[in-house]
């Protein structure tokens, strides 16, 4: 099958000169962790599943003979949706070493998200939970059987949860399988991962990284922070996100270090596993943070092993690093997204200004610039379209080429979408973004995938989905609506419903409402979307002002 992958021929030949780009595969630095570390604890997750080095590359390794016996082969692709369990760093290892291209996929997607990515990829082999969060995935992956060609077996991770009989299991898997006594051979230039992403579009768009994309990326991250094999880091986040795979499965394996995982974020919690696990690190969205924040505020904890704690996936507020500083808490922003991985940090001896009002600089190997409309540069401080270039830069999306053009040049810059200024020393300062995604806690969501939902309800004609301001995940979801028939109003609830229906993970799901007798449009038809921020924002002003009223 054609990828559509693109690749500057002069680039990679400057990033193996310059050392960002080597002939080792991200399997082979797992193996060199695994002879450095073997007796050391790779991971543990929150319900205790732990594995050593040694005892995760025994079991990775029986996996992926099972994936050998049902035929996957070099450059074939596996998806695995699962929460943060100790066993999708298994899966994950097992994929590299049967030289699979691996495919997380968030665990809140529903059945069309499902199978369109699994239908996208062509994947073979899918693992799924037997139930997480009260879903079933089981019925679910039963009910798209017929509408994935190319799946071959789904293996099921029970953790405390019987699947029905008749069903692979990753435990039976485990223990039927001998391990795989050669690794698949790669080049460092292959794919390695895709990783779906939403935007503007409204579909998810598959990210393909090589493994040499993805290793420039880790060892960037990980020198700029100076992590070593002695760091154990907490990953709250998804480890299907680009925030979780990257930095908290692949960082803590090509430096040896501890990987804590936790599948449902309870800030208390989060607290108790740095304290009992010594954490030296975490990442996270800001709402992280925040519920960290007011946690501690209730009951203090010994947290001094946490060095510091990374925010991304939307700016971060600069009076929650404030904040956090005041109780020990060092919150430094980074910025970036899953077509390049966080490319600018603050570095760990920076002045308290830059940490607080910087998105950071480039990292070794990375270049960033300032455009105009017209993808020109810009003046330091003047505000412009961010981009960026470097041996991370994605490789296109997966059979999408003329999506990939639109935003990866033949030079090599990738053009986010996102807005922000650059001082004189190379610091960013992100200050909105070009593309009509809402991000909710970190996510990315489309409105336009939202609004087309909204318009399959029977009784609404016209929809725009905007973001609305939100303390804790810097933005929720809004839906104004334009009803089919006026007598018969429709309620929130009805709406969650109805999307709850079409199998739509949740997170996607309008949290406001709001009914109007029409949109306002420009002259070529297109909503205007600014009316509508500007209208909920003073919406929310008002609803603030009579709560303090009615106090």
């Amino acid at each position: 099958m054609s990828l559509g992958i693109k690749l500057n021929e002069r680039n990679k030949q400057e990033y193996y000169r310059k050392g960002y780009w080597g002939e080792a595969t991200l399997a082979d630095y797992w193996q060199k962790a695994v002879l450095c570390v073997p007796d050391k604890v790779a991971v543990v997750d929150q319900q205790g599943t732990s594995y050593t080095y040694s005892e995760l590359d025994q079991a990775a390794s029986r996996i992926a003979s099972f994936l050998k016996e049902k035929g996957v082969i070099p450059g074939d692709f596996i998806s695995f949706q699962l929460p943060n369990w100790a066993e999708f760093f298994v899966i994950y290892i097992a994929g590299l070493k049967a030289g699979a291209v691996v495919n997380p996929i968030l665990p809140g997607y529903r059945a069309d998200e499902v199978s369109y990515i699994l239908n996208k990829c062509e994947s073979k082999v899918l693992f799924i939970p037997a139930e997480f969060r009260g879903f079933e995935y089981v019925p679910m992956v039963k009910s798209l059987s017929s509408q994935i060609p190319s799946l071959k077996e789904v293996v099921v991770v029970e953790k405390g949860v019987k699947a029905a009989e008749g069903i692979n299991t990753f435990d039976a898997v485990i223990k039927n399988c001998s391990p795989l006594a050669v690794n698949c051979t790669r080049s460092a230039d292959d794919l390695a991962a895709v990783l779906f992403t939403s935007g503007t579009e409204g579909s998810a768009k598959g990210v393909m990284l090589t493994h040499n994309n993805i290793i420039a990326s880790e060892k960037a991250f990980t020198s700029c922070l100076h992590l070593t094999q002695n760091d154990v880091m907490l990953m709250p986040a998804p480890v299907t996100h680009a925030t979780g795979f990257h930095h908290g499965v692949t960082a803590a394996f090509l430096v040896g270090a501890k990987c804590v995982l936790q599948d449902i974020f309870k800030p208390d919690f989060s607290l108790e596993l740095i304290e009992r696990e010594k954490c030296t690190w975490s990442m996270g969205a800001t709402p992280f943070v925040y519920d960290i924040l007011r946690s501690l505020q209730k009951k203090k904890r010994d947290i001094s092993s946490l060095r510091f704690f990374l925010c991304g996936g939307a700016p971060v507020p600069r009076h929650m690093v404030k904040e956090a500083l005041e109780v020990g808490i060092k919150v430094m922003g980074v910025y970036g997204s899953t077509e390049s991985v966080p490319h600018t940090m603050p570095c760990m001896d920076d002045s308290l200004e830059k940490i607080v009002c910087t998105d950071g600089k480039p990292v070794p190997g990375v270049e960033i610039k300032v455009v105009d409309e017209l993808r020109q540069l810009v003046a330091p401080g003047v505000q412009g379209e961010e981009a960026s270039r470097g041996p991370n830069v994605f490789v296109g999306y997966l059979k999408e080429p003329e999506l990939t053009n639109w935003v990866l040049d033949d030079e090599g810059w990738y053009y986010s979408g996102d807005l922000c200024t650059m001082d004189n020393e190379g610091y960013i300062r992100i200050t909105g973004r070009k593309k009509d995604v809402i991000i909710r806690g970190g996510e990315n969501i489309s409105s336009i995938e939202i609004e087309n939902i909204l318009l399959q309800h029977p009784n609404i004609r016209e929809a725009g989905v905007v973001a609305m301001p939100d303390p804790r995940l810097g933005e929720r979801i809004c839906a104004y609506v334009v009803l089919q028939n006026h007598e018969r109003e429709i309620t929130l609830e009805e709406v969650k419903t109805f999307f709850a229906s079409k199998n739509v993970a949740k997170c996607k799901t309008p949290e406001r409402m709001e009914i109007v007798d029409k949109l306002p449009r420009t002259a070529s038809g297109k909503i205007c979307k600014y009316v509508l921020r500007q209208d909920i924002r003073s919406k929310l002003e008002r609803d603030l002002k009579n709560q303090c009223h009615a106090v």
